[in-house]
């Protein structure tokens, strides 16, 4: 009797187990399945970080090349602005994403996505803004600018171009890079085609 009593409660307790199993209802696999997901979704995350900074890195390149400060150094990161200049960004790019700042020759810039482009917008430390500089295209250039530019120089590429709108004045600037004895040369063209000049 004892035996039967030993042999009944070992299959009760064996069935009890597999029912609490099955009445999971795959939270096991679940739990297996959400981990596997959170890895994926850490990996996916990994590589949206990694690649905003590499196209941050493109980005700043182009648009600081030639430009280096008197050490030969670029803009160098930075978490604090000053609020003047902060609240100056806000109002000018309430849009702005993927913000990213930085601190290059005594002005503070705020390199982000805006609409189609990257751009890049300076500021002094009161909160006046500088210039805004964005990359574009060879199809983005006015024809007149593009047809200055070949006449003075027919062989000149048209990989870096940067667009530069300074506030208050009603003509953009566009800086072409050009290599000149091996060199990069930087010019400066106003939207007529004029050549001016331009402090970095």
């Amino acid at each position: 009797m004892k035996k039967f009593f030993l042999l009944s409660t070992a299959f009760i307790f064996s069935l009890t187990m597999i029912a609490q199993g099955n009445s999971d209802n795959g939270k096991g696999n679940d739990k297996s399945k959400n981990e596997k997901t959170a890895k994926q979704g850490s990996t996916e995350h990994k590589e949206k970080v990694a690649n905003e900074k590499t196209q941050q890195e493109e980005h700043n390149k182009k648009v600081w090349d030639g430009t280096s400060d008197k050490n030969g150094k670029g803009p160098v990161p930075s978490k604090n602005q000053p609020t003047k200049v902060r609240s100056a960004f806000q109002r000018d790019y309430p849009g702005a994403t993927n913000v990213s700042w930085s601190k290059y020759r005594g002005d503070w810039t705020a390199s982000f996505g805006n609409g189609f482009y990257r751009s890049t917008a300076l500021y002094h430390a009161n909160g006046e803004r500088r210039d805004i500089r964005t990359p574009i295209t060879r199809n983005e250039i006015p024809r007149n600018v593009i047809d200055a530019i070949f006449k003075r120089s027919p062989e000149t590429r048209l990989d870096d171009v940067i667009k530069i709108e300074v506030p208050n004045v009603i003509k953009d600037i566009f800086r072409v890079k050009d290599i000149l004895g091996g060199k990069p040369t930087y010019f400066y063209y106003n939207s007529d085609g004029q050549l001016v000049k331009y402090n970095y």
